[in-house]
């Protein structure tokens, strides 16, 4: 990757702060002057502005606008490892270890830096509870702005940008923030509320709505307040702002003015949104779902407010696909939070972060309560039964369970089921154990070992009944009481012996025809066998009388072991496919987050596997 020759926008003929030219146009010509890379251009460009200020979209605006690409990577929805990730992708494919990214970033070339772009670190994590955009700045973008090989633009909460500024000398780094007079652009925020009026605007209304607005966000609001509520022509007063006075200067004074616009309670408006405001950056919620939430939070049936009251919500939200994120319907990773499945009922979703922050922030300490409430109705809506039932929940229920568990304190003992750990989105309930771990919360030891997993789980994408085998497999290696997997269960472990330094593992059987497990074990000289019975893992003596299974007898067994290629980056993970004799994909799969001495099956179809601490055998279900 080299760096861009062109761009789209050439930077302002004075790019100080004194300059009497200012606004947007001032602004991309900052982002042009960064990308030029000229002299007195900084090496490293935060943009930072409270939420709704529109940092986002200048810059997306300036990288529309002809530059030549550089490295565009958007942090929404991910976690601050999976950014780091996408960065390495991009920057030093193959880098496998932390550690090793940043050595490589360090020593990108000098004389041809890359542009790198990051995009939304106030949306980065899946779960609110913890601050991922601190986390991000520290463990992305602090690596990227200290590479000499780096020329980086992001746009970041202005606490990150404060902080990553001063880790860097003063001349290599500038912070463009837009709540600044300077950057202010009363023209465009004219143009803007011109355009998003219409013909509904009278003389005038346009330019003191430009001049009452802290941001585009609040113009934008106040433009859709007047579209949802047509004005009564008998008595105009009634239907849109007269006065500045009246004219929204705040996310806050728009939804108070909006409601007062509907002859509603604010109040009532505000509740409405909680749910949407409580779901998570960008997620959606199906209407039946939002109302209910609703009512429970506001311990009454909002129904009626609501089906009646469309034009009360419209300016806040924006309908969407059926579900709750776009992404990976198993709980994979998901690249983005605002999309949703396919079919299903409609949903809807809040218009921007900003509202949902200032509805959350008017909560104050009732938000507590107002998540204990939404967890109970969603709890409600799980069906009764074994660990199949939260496979049968409905996808936006569970989507939605663990961080609003998490934040009403209830998570612990969710974590106690089974079957809320095989069928939670993964990702999400990594975030939540790792913050209650965090946090030195005492959680179940079933869940504990479910965590040291979800690197794997999660990496390898795995389904339900993977996971079920993984956990299976790993509860009994660790002592846990046999817990309730459902019918998904591939196999059931039926020994565990530790034995390590273990070289090899092989089906046998023993005179008695009973099936075995011969064992290869490092000697002084040469190797030592030893065999256990391959039902109840006891010792078997003189091993040396075991006998291999013939090739018919392999020709002829239930199943069939193939080895998948080693996971990359070094790891030594191996991935182990199981086949009945006839069929064409594998009934079940064991993954192992390091390499494995051995592997086998026994013509009965029990599944002998040894790795560096031991020897097992699983009796394969599927």
């Amino acid at each position: 990757m080299t760096a861009p020759s062109t761009v789209g926008h050439q930077p302002h003929p004075n790019r100080h702060p004194q300059a009497d030219q200012g606004g947007r146009a001032a602004a991309l010509g900052e982002l042009s002057a960064w990308q030029l890379g000229g002299p007195g251009a900084p090496r490293v460009l935060l943009v930072t502005g409270g939420p709704g200020s529109g940092r986002t979209r200048l810059i997306t605006d300036f990288l529309g606008g002809g530059t030549s690409r550089p490295l565009v990577v958007g942090g929404a929805g991910l976690t601050s490892a999976q950014l780091l990730g996408r960065v390495a992708d991009g920057l030093v494919p193959g880098a496998g270890a932390t550690a090793e990214v940043y050595e490589r970033l360090a020593g990108l070339d000098e004389d041809a830096p890359v542009a790198v772009v990051v995009l939304d670190v106030d949306r980065v994590g899946v779960l609110r509870e913890f601050d991922e955009a601190a986390k991000a700045t520290r463990s992305v973008l602090s690596p990227l702005a200290q590479s000499p090989g780096v020329r980086l633009l992001a746009d970041l909460p202005r606490p990150q940008a404060d902080w990553l500024a001063d880790q860097l000398p003063p001349g290599q780094v500038a912070v463009l923030d837009l709540d600044e007079e300077r950057w202010a652009d009363r023209g465009a925020l004219t143009a803007q509320a011109q355009a998003e009026l219409g013909d509904r605007t009278r003389a005038g209304l346009a330019a003191a709505l430009a001049r009452t607005a802290r941001s585009p966000l609040v113009v934008r609001l106040a433009a859709r307040s007047l579209r949802s509520v047509p004005p009564d022509h008998d008595d105009p007063q009634s239907a849109r702002p007269a006065t500045p006075q009246e004219l929204p200067a705040s996310v806050a004074d728009a939804i108070a003015l909006h409601a007062a616009r509907c002859g509603a309670d604010e109040l009532t408006l505000r509740r409405l949104l909680v749910p949407l405001a409580l779901a998570g950056e960008g997620a959606a919620l199906p209407r039946s779902l939002w109302v209910r939430l609703a009512s429970a939070v506001a311990g009454r049936d909002l129904s009626v407010a609501l089906l009646d009251g469309h034009a009360l919500v419209a300016p806040f939200v924006v309908p969407v696909g059926a579900g709750t994120r776009g992404g990976a319907a198993d709980g994979g990773p998901s690249s983005s939070h605002s999309g949703g499945q396919d079919g299903g009922e409609p949903a809807v979703r809040l218009l921007h972060p900003a509202v949902g922050a200032e509805v959350r922030e008017g909560l104050g300490t009732a938000v507590r309560e107002a998540q204990r409430r939404i967890t109970r109705a969603l709890l409600d809506a799980v069906p009764g039964g074994g660990p199949q039932r939260w496979a049968a929940l409905d996808p936006a229920v569970r989507e939605l369970l663990t961080g609003h568990a998490l934040a009403a304190g209830q998570l612990p003992e969710l974590l106690a089921d089974p079957g809320f750990l095989l069928h939670s989105p993964q990702v999400v309930l990594r975030a939540a154990v790792e913050c209650l771990v965090s946090r030195r919360v005492e959680v179940p030891p079933q869940a504990r070992t479910w965590l040291r997993l979800a690197p794997l789980l999660i990496g390898a994408e795995a389904g339900p009944a993977v996971r079920a085998g993984l956990l299976e497999h790993a509860w009994h290696r660790e002592g846990l009481p046999e817990l309730d997997l459902g019918p998904c269960l591939p196999w059931r472990t039926l020994w565990w012996q530790s034995l390590p330094e273990v070289t090899a593992v092989g089906a046998a059987y023993a005179p008695d025809g009973s099936p075995a497990v011969l064992v290869a074990l490092p000697a002084v000289e040469g190797t030592e066998l030893a065999g256990y019975d391959a039902v109840s893992g006891a010792p078997l003596p003189f091993p040396e009388r075991l006998a291999a299974p013939s090739e018919g007898a392999r020709a002829d067994a239930r199943y069939a072991l193939t080895a998948a290629q080693p996971g990359t980056g070094g790891s030594g993970a191996a991935e182990l496919r199981i086949w009945a004799r006839t069929g064409d994909r594998p009934v079940a799969v064991f993954l192992s987050a390091g390499p494995l001495a051995g592997a086998d099956v026994t013509p009965d179809g029990i599944l002998l596997l040894a790795d560096a601490e031991g020897v097992g055998a699983l009796r394969i279900t599927a």
